[in-house]
């Protein structure tokens, strides 16, 4: 494999945010530009898969790879707030209903067990939050902003 490994072809805004190796295999997240919204994309060796079908602004902020098993945290918006999600080779899994803005920005896997970090809003200010297979606990009680950005688990 050839350094450096081009995501995209240069016609859209993009970023690539989170790099997972394995092996030979590099994988990244992030997002693209299809003109109008942010698509929410994995990359594995510079082939693109879509996490999200553009019609509303998504990204992916952290990728995981555990087997051949391949998951991705991030967000999507519902129109009014974003709602965090993790994929599971590609199939969402919401964590949030969309009722309040929600984050998840990272994803670890330990054994059968998936621990995504993020915030969801209370309203006024943001509460950390850790969901492990999907059950949220929070981490701060909502009386300051706060925000979970990372997460690793022995």
């Amino acid at each position: 494999m050839e350094w450096p490994i081009p995501l995209t072809d240069g016609s859209h805004g993009a970023e690539a945010l989170s790099v997972f190796v394995t092996g030979t295999d590099v994988f990244a997240c992030g997002d693209e530009s299809n003109g109008t919204s942010s698509v929410a994309k994995v990359w594995k060796n510079g082939t693109a898969t879509a996490l999200t079908n553009g019609s509303n602004s998504a990204f992916a902020y952290s990728v995981f790879v555990n087997g051949t098993d391949v998951y991705v945290a991030g967000f999507e918006s519902n129109g009014n707030n974003y709602v965090a999600k993790v994929w599971k080779n590609g199939v969402a899994t919401s964590l949030t209903d969309g009722s309040n803005d929600a984050q998840a920005t990272t994803v670890f896997v330990s054994g059968a067990d998936v621990y995504v970090a993020g915030y969801e809003s209370n309203g006024n200010k943001t509460v950390a939050k850790i969901w492990k297979n999907g059950v949220a606990t929070a981490l701060t009680d909502g009386s300051n902003y706060a925000r979970a950005t990372s997460v690793f688990v022995k």
